[in-house]
C-alpha cells in the first residue's frame, strides 16, 4: 500500500509544480493629463500603480459588452483575479493556455490593446515560462 502511495506522490507532484512555473507577469503605469511635447512642457512620467487585475480566457470584441469606454461585461470564461502592489507590478500564475486581461476601475473593467484577431488585451502563456504584459492606462491622458 505504501509503495502505491509512493507511486502516486510523484505522478502528482510534477503535473502540480508545472502549474507553479509560469503564468503571467507585468506592471501597470498610470498615464493622465497632457501627453503632447512642447516648448517648457514638463514631461509627467508614467506611474507604477495598485489596482485589481482580472484575467478571463482569450476573450475578441464581440464576446464583450463595452458602455463609455469600459467593459461592462465579458462573455468569456472568467479565470483569476489577483492585485499589482502599489509600483504596479504583478505576478499571476496559470496554467498554458491563451487569455486576456482585464484592469478593474471604478467605470468598468479597462482594456486598450488588441491583437490582429480583435482579441483583447491578449497574452499567451506557454509551459515553464512567465509571459510579460505591460499595461498602461491612459484614458484619462490627452495625446
Amino acid at each position: 500500500m505504501r509503495g502505491i502511495c509512493a507511486i502516486l506522490v510523484l505522478l502528482v507532484i510534477p503535473y502540480f509544480s508545472q502549474a507553479q512555473r509560469q503564468g503571467i507577469k507585468g506592471q501597470l503605469y498610470w498615464v493622465h493629463g497632457n501627453q503632447m511635447p512642447g516648448p517648457e512642457k514638463r514631461h509627467i512620467p508614467r506611474q507604477g500603480v495598485a489596482r485589481e487585475i482580472f484575467i478571463y480566457e482569450v476573450t475578441s470584441a464581440p464576446f464583450a459588452e463595452m458602455e463609455n469606454g469600459f467593459y461592462k461585461k465579458i462573455h468569456s470564461r472568467f479565470i483569476k483575479s489577483t492585485f499589482s502592489k502599489p509600483d504596479g507590478s504583478f505576478k499571476v500564475k496559470l496554467p498554458p493556455g491563451d487569455y486576456s486581461v482585464f484592469v478593474k476601475e471604478n467605470k468598468g473593467l479597462y482594456a486598450n490593446v488588441f491583437d490582429s484577431e480583435n482579441h483583447i488585451s491578449p497574452v499567451t502563456v506557454k509551459p515553464r515560462k512567465f509571459s510579460w504584459i505591460t499595461i498602461t492606462i491612459d484614458y484619462e491622458a490627452s495625446y
